[in-house]
């Protein structure tokens, strides 16, 4: 009788990703509630992802026509859009999304209705299918809404929702190659820097005559994200004689930190002169001058590819320093370089991250020569370090000895009984198939009742391929953590947590609970336990992501059991946090924060929180960048 448990019920049925679930899943297709009606079209879309979209397509068809409801039109317009459909469907689907979206304005807005619920639904839903299917071109009716949605409420600063639909009527035109000169000046123009962000990817399309002086305006954007993009425009050029100045300049102690660091990595491509050189090795120098670190090692790796004889007389610096991510970087330098002498020494570092690129870099040079070494790893727990070897010893010619250590290794990380050792035992898994034999049966026999379904089948390939016999594997899986009881569902309603970033301040983040309830529970419980205190945002990726809460400062390492994907009606828009994972429903702790609209993500990962203060604070996170501890508010 309620609609938030028929809303919650349908959005399930829809996470579980079964196609053979539809017709229940329709069922609520007209439902008395229009939430209700707009998370079945949603669920609608779940439950083919992957698969398929036809069979779907008639269900969500059938409701455009039927619906009246603005914010119930835009999830099927955004339903229909996430849909993997042949040509001729997606026309039909195409065709549906404009309906929806009512008539033209016919000037300077998207639709005469002007409902923001519709218009950001149906600019989801043009975009999603393009992105998909882009190649194959739109027709010039959608092309002319999306010329429309692109000028769709620019001069109202505040509206949110209107800025959106212009970044996604920016991204989409391009993604249909319906971008031309005139268009990506008025993109270029406008007050949302999302929107002149995606202007600069749109250079493509403009005369390379017309594109160094648009590029010299994007690099002086009063937004940041604006000038990495040019950065990254120019990086993915030919280098010329103007591209390699724009980027000098941009690599110079005058830009901000985060566009420096991007310039620099750019510049491990040679250009012509001297000019690049001389900046990097300024920037090398300057390690430990009070300068970000993050400056230095990029511009020591760019360095090692451009002019290898410099880099070698700043190396050891690197190589010496305190802090793990700078060794790190020192590691792959030396990689680059060729530097044994440096490498060995690393491959011993106290920290595994150090010893995993020391290693690599090693066997990129020796091959199974170091097998010892490789060997001599396994004997630690850190399970990317254990990974990297794993992969490192295929066709390891001393099948015995390799053999040998990785079952151990793989009997090691099972007696920790932890959900997210899954990829690591996985690798150790192949190695001691590969290199094993049935000598090793009596060890993996009591795996086929691991914890993990995944791995007891793995074992089960394995004994099968040793003993020709089939063993079937009966999983037994761990006890799950109980769900929060409804007065602490209200509870997670009211609360908040801060980190407090060293250095740069505070990020408060509210939890999405009704949304994505294991999620957002578990970071506010690992909040309140200390877990994130002390840990370290271990990546930042330009124009895409920070992400952080790895006690190992790595993709591999989190907190023991799994959390299921929980995929909502929230779409990944900057600002928004999700659930870092390694495929469906291998959440581990680790969360990530949008720096960019990323609505690719929207059908894959989950958004539990939001960035409701400090975005200023997650635009300046570097990677290393230490949480000094997460603080957890309940409000009243």
């Amino acid at each position: 009788r309620q609609p938030i448990l028929r809303s919650a019920a349908v959005r399930a049925l829809g996470r579980l990703e079964r196609p053979e679930l539809l017709p229940r899943i329709a069922g609520l297709l007209p439902d008395p509630s229009a939430t209700v009606r707009a998370t079945a079209a949603l669920a609608v879309a779940q439950a083919v992802h992957g698969e398929d979209g036809g069979t779907a397509l008639p269900l969500l068809l059938d409701r455009v026509g039927r619906e009246s409801h603005p914010a119930v039109r835009g999830s099927l317009a955004w339903a229909l859009g996430r849909l993997s459909l042949p040509v001729a469907d997606r026309e039909r689907a195409l065709e549906a999304m404009l309906t929806l979206a009512g008539p033209s304005s016919g000037g300077g807005g998207a639709a005469a209705d002007g409902s923001p619920e519709l218009l950001v639904g149906v600019a989801l839903g043009l975009e999603a299918t393009i992105r998909g299917q882009g190649e194959q071109g739109v027709s010039l009716q959608a092309a002319t809404r999306l010329e429309e949605m692109l000028v769709h409420r620019r001069d109202d600063l505040g509206d949110v929702d209107a800025a959106r639909i212009r970044a996604l009527a920016a991204s989409a035109l391009r993604g249909a190659r319906r971008m031309r000169l005139e268009l990506v000046l008025v993109a270029l123009e406008d007050p949302d820097a999302e929107v002149r962000r995606l202007a600069v990817r749109a250079l493509e399309a403009v005369v390379p005559s017309r594109r160094p002086d648009l590029l010299r305006r994007a690099l002086r954007d009063s937004s940041d994200r604006v000038r990495i993009e040019a950065v990254r425009f120019l990086a993915a050029r030919t280098r010329t004689e103007e591209t390699c100045a724009m980027l000098v300049e941009a690599a110079r102690p005058s830009s901000p930190t985060t566009v420096r660091v991007e310039a620099l990595g750019a510049l491990a491509t040679p250009c012509p002169g001297t000019e690049q050189s001389r900046v990097l090795a300024d920037a090398v120098a300057a390690l430990g001058d009070g300068e970000a670190w993050q400056v230095a090692t990029q511009a020591i790796r760019s360095l090692a590819r451009t002019d290898p004889a410099a880099a070698r007389r700043h190396l050891g610096v690197f190589v010496d320093h305190e802090d793990r991510f700078v060794r790190a970087h020192a590691a792959h330098a030396a990689a680059t370089l060729r530097e044994r002498r440096v490498l060995g020494p690393l491959s011993y570092d106290v920290s595994p991250n150090v010893r995993a690129a020391a290693v690599q870099g090693l066997f990129s040079l020796d091959g199974h020569a170091i097998g010892p070494l490789l060997r001599a790893q396994l004997e630690g727990d850190d399970p990317q370090l254990i990974l990297t070897v794993a992969e490192l010893l295929e066709g390891s010619p001393d099948a015995s000895a390799s053999g040998n250590a990785a079952v151990a290794a793989f009997e090691r990380l099972a007696a920790q009984r932890r959900e997210t050792l899954r990829d690591p035992r996985r690798a150790l898994l192949e190695r001691v198939g590969e290199l094993g034999d049935a000598t090793h049966v009596a060890r993996l026999e009591p795996y086929l009742r691991d914890h993990d379904p995944v791995i007891a089948q793995d074992v089960a390939r394995v004994l099968q391929g040793w003993t020709g016999e089939t063993h079937a594997p009966a999983s037994v899986a761990l006890a799950r953590a109980p769900l929060p009881s409804a007065d602490e569902l209200a509870t997670l309603e009211r609360t908040t947590v801060t980190l407090h970033v060293r250095g740069l301040g505070r990020v408060v983040i509210r939890p999405l609970p009704h949304l994505a309830l294991t999620n957002a529970s578990r970071f506010v419980r690992l909040a309140e336990r200390g877990f994130y205190d002390g840990l370290t945002f271990h990546r930042r990726a330009a124009n895409f992501v920070v992400q952080g809460g790895s006690p190992g400062a790595n993709e591999y390492a989190g907190d023991g059991p799994f959390t299921r994907d929980e995929i909502g009606e929230v779409a990944h828009w900057r600002g928004t946090v999700g659930s870092s994972t390694r495929g469906r429903d291998t959440g581990d702790g680790q969360f990530f924060v949008n720096l960019v609209h990323n609505v690719r993500l929207d059908p894959d990962y989950t958004v539990f929180g939001i960035v409701v203060e400090g975005m200023d604070v997650v635009d300046r996170v570097l990677e290393g960048a230490v949480i000094e501890r997460a603080e957890v508010q309940i409000g009243s």
